[in-house]
């Protein structure tokens, strides 16, 4: 089973590193091109960053995918890193290369979701004028 789990990894990474470079392929052509007008220039950025958006997401899936083999190599496949309980096949045969189980990664989402970029809980701030409070001009 491992050896063909690996395998089927292997294949996933070798089909999203080519995603990839067809990307880049892209990138490079959408840049190459003449600049025409400024709705041009417009379409060529959004193009641009959306290319470079989704080689993010499929770097993030490789680096999954390079530590699952390793876990697989280290007879740890399979186990979610937050509650060490064992991952259901069913999420495995989905997402190969899943971290924590699904109850794990429910609570990191909504954590995720509290937290800002920044890693520090959001507040909402209500805009508050001065006659709210109740300190007048007099």
């Amino acid at each position: 089973m491992s050896k063909r789990l690996k395998s089927n990894l292997l294949k996933m990474r070798q089909e999203l590193l080519k995603e990839i470079d067809e990307g880049i392929k892209t990138q490079r052509d959408v840049a190459g091109r003449d600049v025409g007008d400024f709705y041009d220039d417009v379409d060529i950025e959004k193009d641009r960053q959306m290319y470079h958006m989704l080689g993010e997401r499929e770097r993030e899936k490789i680096k999954g995918i390079d530590e699952a083999i390793k876990k697989i190599e280290d007879k740890i496949y399979g186990r979610c890193e937050e509650c060490d309980e064992k991952i259901k096949k069913e999420r495995l045969k989905i997402l190969p290369f899943a971290k924590y189980c699904v109850s794990c990664q429910a609570e990191i989402e909504k954590r995720d979701r509290r937290l800002g970029q920044t890693g520090e809980e959001t507040v909402v701030y209500k805009d508050v004028s001065i006659n709210d409070i109740g300190i007048s001009d007099e």
